[in-house]
C-alpha cells in the first residue's frame, strides 16, 4: 500500500514543529478577513458557527471541487494555533476526497469568547459536529484528526459522545489533564508555563495553580474511566520521550478495551521521540511510523467514509474488526544506546505488547556506594542514605521528556550525578543483552526532615562502558500528593518513613551486554518540574523555601527497589514498517 497523499505535507509540518505544538512566529501574527475563494481543486469557504452558548467560531471549510453534487465526508481540526495556518492540509485532505474542515478554539485568533484551553473542547467539538452533518455537503460523516493541543480536543470531544464522528488520527495527545500536567502531583512547570507563553495565554495558568488538586474542575479535561463514551476507533501515536507518552498509552487501551464501538480497531504507534526531536542518540527510520500512522488513519477514514447512517456504520465496522482480527494493531520502536555493535534502535509490531517479566532490582549500598541488585537485602539488615535538598539550588533538567527545552530525550546524565544532592545506585556490569518493555515502577521507602512536605525525583539510565549514563526515562513524586486519587493534601511526620510508589511511565529499551543499569534519585529536576519550597502549602504560596535532609531507606523491611518489564529477545523481531517516509 503507497503513503497516502496527505502525508509529506503533515510529516513535514511534524518534522518543522508546528504540528507538534510548536507555533512558527508567523503563524501567531496571521488572520483571516472573513471572504471565500477557490482554487482548482476546491472551494474555500470561512464561516463563524454559533455554539450552543451562541459564541461564534470561526471555520474555514475546503469543499472538493471534484464530483462536485456527491455528498461528501469531512475530517476537521480544531487548534489554538490559527485555523489559517492549515490551509496546506484542507488541500491535501481534499485531495483524499474529503472536505476539510478547520476552526479556531474560542477565544484564539478570529474566534469569539474567551480562551479556557480545552475546557470547552467536548461541548465545541460536538456543536462543530452537528453543524458539519446539517451541510448541504456533508454526507453526515465525520473524521477528526489532530496532533498535540488539537488531538487533545479531539480526545475530550468524546465526553459528548458524538455519534457522526467515526474514526480519529490522534497524534502524541493527552485525555487526562490533570494527570498529565501534576505528574504525581509535581507540577510541569516548564511545559505549562512554557506552552502558554508561547501561544500568548499566559493569565490562563493561574487556573491550572489554583486547581492543583484534583476536583470538579478537571471534569472536563478528563475522560480516565469514561472511554466507554468512544463511540469509535482511533489511530494512536505516541513516542517514548514524549509529553505525553503514558497518556497516550492509557488513551490506546481505553479505547481499545472500553471503547462502545471499534475497540478492536484501534490501532497504537510508538516513536522513539514525540514532541521531543533531540537527544544523544540518532533514530534510524523514526519517521516510518508517522508514514505508518497516516497510512493506516487514511485507510480507516477511507474504509468508513460512506457508512453515512447508524445502521451501515456498524455493520461497516463489524466487518472490518472481522477482516482485522488477528492482524498487527500495535508497532513500536525498540530503542538501544546507537552505537557500532549493539542492540537495539529498529522497528517491531505486534497485535499487543508482549507479555513481560517484571523484575525488581533492589537499592542497596556496598563500600559507600550505591548499588542495584536482584538480591532482596537482608531483612536484618538497617541501611539508608541521605542527601541535602535546597529548593533554591535545584538539579537543572538535563533531557527528558520536554517540549520547549533546548534539551529533551537520552542525555548523559554523569555531569549531575556526581552532585551532593544526587544519590545513584548501579548494577554490576551486564553479563547479558536485556530487553524492557512496557510500564516501569520506583517504590521508594523515604523520610524528611524538618519539613513535612517534599519531592523525590527518579531517573532511569543506561550506563556505557566509558561511563556515559544515558537517560532512559525519569520521574518525580510530591509527597504530600502521593495518594494520587486524594483531593486532600497529606503531609508528611518528620522523620518518619513513607512508601512512595513513583510510575515511571513506559519504555522500550534494549540494555546491551558489559552496561549498567542505574537508577539516580534526588529531589528536584527544574525547570521540567517546579523546584518543590518544602512548605507543604499550595502551589501559589511563595513562602520561604525550607532546606530538608532527605533520606532513601533499604533493608530491613524497607525494600526501595526499581522494577522493570523483561521481555525476551525473540519477542521483539526487527520488522519493516508498512509505510516508509
Amino acid at each position: 500500500m503507497s503513503a497516502p497523499s496527505m502525508l509529506s505535507s503533515v510529516v513535514t509540518l511534524v518534522l518543522l514543529g508546528y504540528a507538534f505544538g510548536f507555533v512558527p512566529p508567523q503563524y501567531l501574527q496571521l488572520g483571516h478577513h472573513g471572504h471565500n475563494d477557490s482554487d482548482a481543486d476546491y472551494i474555500r469557504e470561512v464561516h463563524y458557527i454559533p455554539m450552543r452558548d451562541g459564541v461564534k467560531l470561526h471555520t474555514i471549510v475546503f469543499i472538493p471541487t471534484a464530483h462536485i453534487t456527491k455528498k461528501k465526508a469531512t475530517v476537521m481540526i480544531r487548534t489554538p494555533y490559527g485555523a489559517t495556518g492549515l490551509k496546506g492540509e484542507g488541500a491535501t485532505f481534499v485531495k483524499d476526497g474529503f472536505v476539510a474542515v478547520m476552526q479556531d478554539f474560542r477565544g484564539r485568533f478570529e474566534s469569539k469568547g474567551k480562551f479556557e484551553c480545552w475546557r470547552d473542547a467536548g461541548s465545541d467539538g460536538a456543536d462543530t459536529i452537528d453543524w458539519i452533518t446539517k451541510q448541504t455537503w456533508s454526507n453526515t460523516v465525520v473524521f477528526q484528526a489532530g496532533t498535540s493541543a488539537n488531538g487533545i480536543a479531539n480526545y475530550l470531544d468524546d465526553l459528548e459522545s458524538p455519534k457522526q464522528l467515526h474514526a480519529q488520527l490522534v497524534i502524541v495527545a493527552t485525555a487526562q489533564l490533570h494527570r498529565t500536567l501534576y505528574q504525581n502531583g509535581a507540577y510541569r512547570h516548564s511545559l505549562i508555563h512554557g506552552w502558554l507563553d508561547g501561544i500568548h495565554e499566559p493569565a490562563f495558568e493561574k487556573n491550572f495553580i489554583d486547581n492543583e488538586q484534583i476536583g470538579p474542575w478537571w471534569n472536563p479535561l478528563n475522560l480516565t474511566a469514561r472511554w466507554n463514551k468512544a463511540l469509535q476507533p482511533a489511530v494512536h501515536v505516541t513516542g517514548w520521550y514524549d509529553i505525553f507518552n503514558q497518556q497516550t498509552l492509557d488513551a490506546y487501551t481505553g479505547y481499545h478495551t472500553s471503547a462502545t464501538i471499534g475497540k478492536s480497531l484501534n490501532y497504537l504507534i510508538v516513536l522513539p521521540t514525540g514532541h521531543c526531536q533531540g537527544g544523544a542518540v540518532a533514530w534510524p527510520n523514526w519517521a516510518d511510523g508517522l508514514a505508518t500512522a497516516l497510512g493506516v488513519s487514511t485507510t480507516l477514514f477511507k474504509a468508513l467514509a460512506d457508512a453515512d447512517s447508524e445502521p451501515k456504520y456498524l455493520e461497516t465496522i463489524a466487518a472490518l474488526e472481522k477482516l482485522e482480527a488477528g492482524k498487527t494493531k500495535i508497532w513500536w520502536y525498540v530503542m538501544g544506546p546507537g552505537l557500532p555493535g549493539t542492540k537495539g534502535n529498529y522497528w517491531t509490531q505486534g497485535t499487543a505488547f508482549p507479555k513481560s517479566s517484571p523484575v525488581a532490582l533492589y537499592l542497596g549500598q556496598e563500600g559507600g556506594k550505591g548499588t542495584l541488585s536482584t538480591t532482596p537485602p537482608k531483612a536484618s539488615a538497617m541501611a539508608n542514605m541521605t542527601f541535602t535538598y535546597d529548593p533554591t539550588n535545584p538539579v537543572p533538567t538535563l533531557g527528558g521528556n520536554n517540549l520547549l527545552l533546548k534539551k529533551c530525550g537520552p542525555w548523559d546524565q554523569s555531569s549531575l550525578e556526581s552532585r551532593s544532592d544526587v544519590l545513584t545506585f548501579t548494577t554490576q556490569p551486564l553479563n547479558a543483552t536485556y530487553a524492557i518493555t512496557g510500564k516501569m515502577w520506583v517504590i521508594l521507602y523515604v523520610s524528611t526532615t524538618p519539613a513535612n512536605d517534599t519531592d523525590f525525583t527518579v531517573k532511569l539510565t543506561d550506563v556505557f562502558p566509558n561511563g556515559t549514563s544515558l537517560l532512559i526515562q525519569d520521574s518525580i513524586i510530591r509527597m504530600r500528593w502521593r495518594n494520587t486519587i486524594s483531593p486532600i493534601p497529606e503531609p508528611m511526620q518528620q522523620g518518619k518513613v513513607y512508601e512512595a510508589k513513583i510510575d515511571l511511565w513506559s519504555t522500550s529499551y534494549i540494555f546491551n551486554s558489559g552496561h549498567a543499569v542505574r537508577l539516580d534519585v534526588s529531589s528536584s529536576n527544574y525547570p521540567r518540574f517546579s523546584a518543590n519550597p518544602n512548605t507543604g502549602l499550595p502551589l501559589a504560596d511563595k513562602s520561604t523555601p525550607i532546606i530538608t535532609h532527605n533520606t532513601v531507606h533499604f533493608g530491613a523491611g524497607m525494600q526501595s527497589r526499581v522494577v522493570l518489564p523483561i521481555v525476551p529477545m525473540t519477542d521483539l523481531p526487527e520488522t519493516q514498517m508498512p509505510h516508509r517516509r
